[in-house]
């Protein structure tokens, strides 16, 4: 689940928040990159503050948590909290929810469906919309052949996998 997570939201790779800005003045064309504890601090930060003053507020919470915790211990806290189809929240709940089963021993295209369905849990619905969650499925199983986190027999047989849903 980890390495599907990381395709699909943010590399464990992905630099710190400093560095990201520090890029991002430094470079005459700037490339959006995100760390993970940008993307926890978006979700902490709830305000309707103007966005400068939101993306300080980000800022500052970003440094804070990775001044706090690891890598490894900030990405287990992201995946607890994220939100899953069905307004499931957390990785074993969804994984329950969906499949049946403890994440664990999720499959690897079960593990792709379910990290794919983060970015916009409404849109990639196994349950609403599962020929679309079934394409972004297979888009987070591309990456993960990419990064060398699976094989390409797996992936070739992860992308032919029907969906099998316990809540079906």
């Amino acid at each position: 689940m980890r390495a599907a997570l990381s395709v699909a939201e943010a590399p464990e790779d992905s630099p710190s928040v400093l560095r990201v800005i520090y890029r991002g003045f430094t470079h005459s064309s700037i490339v959006y990159q995100t760390s993970i504890s940008s993307l926890m601090s978006r979700t902490l930060i709830c305000t309707h503050s103007r966005p400068l003053k939101r993306s300080l507020d980000e800022l500052r919470t970003s440094i804070q948590l990775e001044r706090r915790f690891s890598r490894r211990e900030l990405f287990t806290i992201f995946a607890n909290r994220s939100v899953f189809p069905d307004g499931v929240v957390g990785v074993e709940a969804a994984a329950e929810h969906f499949f049946g089963k403890h994440s664990s021993e999720l499959r690897v295209d079960e593990a792709a469906l379910l990290a794919g369905s983060i970015q916009h849990p409404t849109y990639f619905s196994p349950t609403r919309h599962p020929d679309i969650a079934i394409v972004r499925r297979n888009q987070v199983i591309d990456g993960m052949l990419q990064s060398g986190a699976i094989s390409e027999t797996e992936a070739l047989s992860a992308k032919a996998a029907p969906l099998h849903l316990a809540t079906q």
